[in-house]
């Protein structure tokens, strides 16, 4: 329980025990309950969309829910996901992609990722057959916070300093992994039979794609590029699930 409140805290604004000082061991093992959190997302997500869709316009609606995940989610894996595309397009060494990324400033190839992957969000959701959007909804953030288990699990931490991903990289293990995997499967089988393995086979795939092209471009990962990779794989989620289903 312990565990999982962790993750919630740190996943989310949702606060429910007084801050306190968390070891490196408490916050990387936390990682287990990472799609459990998900989980929680979703189903806030899931129960805005019903209420919005009584009184507003189904795409008024998606984008509405969209800004929700926002908002819940504090925009922790956006700013990773800025902080990721500012790193790669201005870096040419890994020293320099790694000092770009950590500048909390972003720049112009941030904000334009940014508008574009929300857009595609927003677009990709409206394509989201009706009938299994709330479903949709619920997975998507499963299988974002899943994936970066996987990059903490099986990937090093790239920088030489400290930094919280160096707990998740550190602790995250063997163990975490096998619980968050079997989490992510029971919820996406649950609402997508084995058509929900397919897709979860296929963010799995990516997000070693994301993980090996870090491993060879800075040696390793970050918090940010764990973020990004959240962030690109809620998107995927979202396309699969158009390409299986319409």
């Amino acid at each position: 329980m312990k565990g999982f409140v962790t993750a919630l805290q740190f996943l989310t604004i949702i606060r429910i025990s007084k801050n306190h000082e968390l070891t490196e061991e408490e916050l990387g093992s936390s990682m287990a309950w990472f799609p459990l959190v998900g989980l929680v997302i979703g189903l806030i997500l899931a129960g805005v969309r019903s209420i919005l869709v009584l009184i507003l316009p189904l795409f008024l609606a998606d984008v509405l829910v969209i800004a929700t995940l926002v908002i819940v989610a504090g925009a922790l894996h956006l700013d990773g996901f800025a902080d990721t595309i500012d790193g790669l397009a201005g870096g040419k060494d890994r020293e320099r992609i790694l000092a770009i990324m950590k500048d909390s400033r972003i720049g112009s190839f941030a904000v334009a990722g940014l508008t574009l992957l929300l857009l595609l969000k927003v677009f990709a959701l409206t394509g989201v057959p009706e009938d299994v959007k709330i479903r949709t909804l619920i997975v998507m953030p499963v299988l974002g916070r899943w994936s970066t288990v996987q990059l903490a699990s099986f990937f090093s931490y790239a920088r030489s300093g400290s930094g919280t991903a160096l707990a998740f990289t550190r602790f995250a293990g063997r163990k975490e992994y096998l619980v968050s995997t079997f989490i992510t499967a029971a919820i996406l089988t649950g609402f997508f039979q084995l058509r929900g393995l397919a897709v979860m086979l296929l963010v799995a795939a990516a997000t070693l794609f994301i993980g090996f092209f870090f491993k060879r471009r800075i040696g390793g990962v970050t918090g940010d590029i764990m973020g990004a990779s959240c962030e690109l794989n809620e998107v995927l989620c979202l396309l699969l699930i158009c390409g299986l289903l319409t």
